[in-house]
């Protein structure tokens, strides 16, 4: 167990702590203040702010955790009981929902106390405009040395040696198929699938064994993140260099994304959709509505997370299912599953009028007593190791965590090769169709999905080449060969030894 969190990378505790001045008592200078605006900034020195004994507070907390909601709201009501004078305003949105409504938040300067980093948007953009203040003034070294190694790194989850945001979770993998036993069985299905061809002949039998009641597959159509991985993870298997949807990957000096893997991954989609595989309403779903959906049998596979372990055990206790791997090309895999080392989830907003109580609730978040019961829960692997050793027992989590080991690696990450690559990501514009609404396209059957590859393939290079070198002629040491990685192979990890040695 401790050996695959290890494998998250170099550890960057030890420079957490050595910026931690707040640990001593000392005055800090926190932050660049933010306009009303919320987009200037004047640069402002000041002492860390210290809410005052008594004073009423309300403490404004936004993200996407929906599968732990039920604990978090626990430990909310637990931790006003414990602070007296705090109202804690908890809400939950989709990544979707979340990257849109928090931006917006951002922008006119009523930002969330406590939120997470949004999808595709890098720690130094994030602290260049002044989202968040440095964790390491308001949290002290103890704090930050529970953490497993490679929990923070430079240009991930710190910017300058400061912490800025903190890890959610242990990053496994997100994209492993459960299957629903009680479907295949009625269906007639007594082997599990393990390539594309095998797992395309599962779905036909139980779609028509289901006469519309159940079908092969269900998907979560509506949001394009989670389509984006479920096609990355396909291709990976195939030997796609595709890397994480949030990095910038060269393979040949070139973009990946329309690469012979790739295009074969989405042809083995697009015939599952042709084949009337995938349930008629994955086009609309978000994936709480698929796993719902799943949970009432109405299909024998999906693909999502390890946290809808412990939803399902709450919400669903007569849910019989299990964990497999994501199938692989029938000439056998030529790569594995992607994923990074742990990046940044929750930080501390520039607008908080109270951060001393926000690092006072992530303290909350971190400790053993809230981190056990989400381990217990299943589903979730924690970033403190001491707590995973204790209190992981649940059989489809320990399955899971098991299926991740084997079948996931650790992709390189141009910002851990050099953290200045950062300020191409900054750069860089999306790209837009992108992966995940070409796949939505596929799934609408309304889209030529191998023209629109090509496309997406020939803008994201220019982008990407543009954005390198902005960045190089304003003075970043950054090039092309900081987002390529010739001795990565797709089967094995890349170690961090790797990057000396390109």
């Amino acid at each position: 167990m401790e050996m695959v969190l290890r494998r998250l990378g170099a550890a960057g505790i030890a420079a957490a702590a050595a910026f931690s001045l707040a640990a001593c008592g000392l005055s800090v200078s926190t932050r660049d203040q933010v306009t009303e605006a919320g987009t200037e900034t004047t640069a402002v020195e000041q002492e860390k702010i210290k809410t005052k004994e008594g004073e009423k507070v309300t403490l404004r907390v936004v993200d996407w955790s929906d599968s732990t909601k039920a604990r978090r709201e626990a430990f909310n009501k637990k931790f006003m009981e414990e602070n007296p004078g705090v109202t804690v305003e908890y809400t939950v949105l989709t990544a979707d929902q979340f990257k849109e409504s928090v931006i917006s938040s951002i922008k006119s300067g009523d930002a969330p106390d406590l939120f997470p980093l949004p999808s595709g948007v890098n720690i130094n953009t994030a602290v260049e405009e002044n989202w968040f203040v440095p964790l390491t003034d308001y949290l002290g070294e103890d704090f930050f040395a529970q953490f497993a190694e490679g929990s923070f790194n430079e240009g991930v989850t710190n910017v300058d040696g400061k912490v800025y945001g903190v890890p959610e979770a242990a990053n496994i993998v997100n994209t492993l198929i459960f299957y629903n036993k009680t479907v295949l069985e009625d269906a007639g299905v007594t082997e599990l699938p393990a390539t594309w061809s095998e797992f395309k002949e599962a779905c036909e039998t139980v779609t028509k064994a289901g006469g519309g009641k159940y079908y092969g597959l269900i998907d979560s159509g509506a949001q394009t993140n989670r389509l984006e991985l479920f096609i990355r993870s396909l291709a990976s298997t195939a030997g796609a260099k595709c890397g994480d949807m949030s990095q910038i990957i060269l393979v040949d000096g070139k973009s990946p994304l329309n690469s012979d893997a790739m295009r074969s991954a989405f042809a083995f989609y697009d015939s599952l959709v042709k084949g009337g595989c995938i349930h008629p309403d994955s086009i609309t779903l978000k994936a709480p509505e698929a796993r719902a959906l799943f949970a009432q049998n109405q299909a024998a596979f999906i693909c999502q997370g390890a946290w809808c372990i412990s939803t399902w055990k709450t919400e669903n206790p007569d849910l019989d299912f299990g964990v497999m791997a994501m199938p692989v090309p029938d000439s056998g895999a030529k790569g594995k599953l992607p994923h990074i080392s742990a990046t940044a989830w929750m930080g501390i907003s520039a607008n908080s009028k109270h951060p001393d109580v926000a690092a006072r609730y992530l303290e909350g978040l971190y400790s053993e007593d809230y981190q056990s019961g989400l381990v217990e829960d299943g589903g979730f692997v924690s970033v403190i190791n001491s707590v995973n050793e204790k209190y992981m027992t649940d059989e489809q989590m320990l399955e899971y965590y098991k299926l991740n080991d084997e079948a996931a690696v650790l992709v390189p990450d141009p910002i851990i090769g050099n953290p200045q690559a950062a300020t191409v990501y900054a750069a860089a514009a999306t790209v837009s169709p992108g992966l995940g609404e070409i796949l939505q396209g596929v799934l609408a059957q309304s889209v030529d999905y191998e023209a629109q590859l090509a496309d997406l393939a020939e803008k994201t290079q220019a982008e990407w080449e543009g954005a390198i070198q902005k960045a190089a002629d304003a003075g970043a040491d950054v090039g092309p060969e900081d987002f390529s990685f010739a001795n990565w192979e797709p089967m094995t990890d890349y170690t961090s030894d790797m990057y000396e040695s390109r």
